[in-house]
């Protein structure tokens, strides 16, 4: 049995094929249907429309409905939001939202999405690297980034990349959902950040920064974060229950992650991020001094503290003792780089900071570098014995 029907049109003779499909199933409300026409009067133009409308059905049968449903950009980013972001961590969402209502929307929302092409995601791109940087104010107001008294212009390319991540993945569903029959994005190169740098402090930096801590509430937490590797959220989830003072041993089981609901106590970051290391026993004796009850780092009143305040604490504490900048997650670094540097293998180390795999041990490749000239050092022993003095080997 046939669908739609073809009828002439008296104006012209001409043949046209009308079909209504299903209900939109985002909206719920009744499609505009789909006209097809031959090219030509007669039989052999009833036919024409006939075959164009069954065409056109087979491929909405088929699950190409990019022709059939005028979706926005806009309608497509809150369904994906609604639908294919509904389990995933608040953290992550509140992200994800920040990107889409912030970015996305404001300037593609607009647009088809049957009718977006590359170039309407690349000229996006080129916008947001020269539009002025907004920030959202905890009274909700949306305000230029001030950056030496003046609005700061172009986002990263690093902002670019999690927003080029967020399209890509709401692309692909829209297309596998037959919204559109192909994702833009896959047209545009991926913003490419360049690799953080991150300022390390050297053996007498750290203990430089140690004494000066001395009496200080974020003692303690400093402490563990430089010789543990501990990450921001697992140190200000830490109790003083979480370490064995007996065994020398220190447990991993939460972490600390600030949302649109407030501060939330989690699961650690993965599975891998779950563990129990052993306590390097030179600072044993310092934990047993500032040891105390509940968690290391936290509020008068007992509540936890957000990351970025702790950041923000830490920053002025460098300042006003004239310390070097670094950030809190630097001292993650120095402990990297400390493990490699004096011996320990890149298994144990990544083991230790909780590392899905080696690849993030790999970018201390400085360290590296250095161990293997040691390693290569090592072997001058075999030229400086016998014929070594021959060949000018001292």
């Amino acid at each position: 049995m046939s669908k739609g029907s073809v009828y002439q049109r008296g104006s012209d003779g001409r043949w046209v094929g009308k079909f209504t499909p299903p209900k939109n199933p985002l909206t719920g409300k009744p499609s505009e249907p789909i006209y097809v026409y031959s090219s030509r009067p007669g039989r052999k133009g009833k036919q024409e429309a006939r075959r164009k409308l069954n065409a056109a059905i087979d491929r909405i049968d088929a699950g190409d409905l990019s022709d059939v449903y005028k979706v926005t950009v806009a309608g497509w980013m809150k369904t994906y939001l609604k639908v294919y972001c509904k389990e995933i961590e608040q953290s992550t969402r509140d992200g994800y939202e920040n990107y889409i209502h912030g970015h996305i929307i404001p300037q593609m929302g607009d647009l088809l999405l049957r009718d977006l092409r590359p170039i309407h995601v690349q000229a996006f791109y080129n916008h947001e690297r020269e539009a002025p940087r907004m920030r959202k104010r905890k009274d909700g107001k949306i305000v230029p980034v001030m950056k030496g008294g003046k609005p700061a212009i172009g986002y990263s390319e690093k902002t670019l990349l999690q927003i080029h991540r967020i399209l890509s993945r709401a692309f692909s569903k829209a297309v596998g959902d037959g919204m559109m029959k192909q994702n833009p994005c896959a047209g545009v190169d991926a913003p490419s950040p360049e690799e953080y740098e991150p300022t390390i402090y050297n053996e007498e930096q750290f203990e430089m920064l140690l004494e000066k801590l001395e009496g200080h509430p974020m003692e303690a937490m400093i402490l563990i974060a430089g010789m543990c590797g501990l990450r921001r959220g697992e140190l200000l989830a830490l109790q003083w229950e979480d370490i064995d003072f007996e065994r020398g041993t220190l447990a991993v089981t939460r972490n600390t992650v600030a949302t649109s609901k407030g501060i939330q106590i989690k699961r650690p970051k993965t599975k891998k991020s779950a563990r129990v290391i052993a306590v390097p026993s030179v600072i044993i004796p310092m934990l047993k001094r500032l040891r105390g009850i509940g968690r290391i780092y936290t509020k008068p009143d007992g509540t936890p503290y957000s990351p970025s305040s702790v950041s923000k604490t830490f920053k002025l504490f460098l300042e006003r003792n004239n310390l070097p900048k670094i950030r809190l997650h630097d001292l993650r670094h120095f402990n990297a780089t400390m493990m490699l540097r004096h011996g320990v293998s890149e298994r144990e180390a990544m083991e230790r900071m909780g590392h899905a795999n080696a690849t993030m041990i790999k970018k201390y490749q400085h360290v590296l570098k250095e161990m293997d000239r040691a390693n290569a050092d090592k072997l001058n022993t075999i030229l400086k014995k016998g014929d070594g003095a021959k060949r000018g080997v001292k």
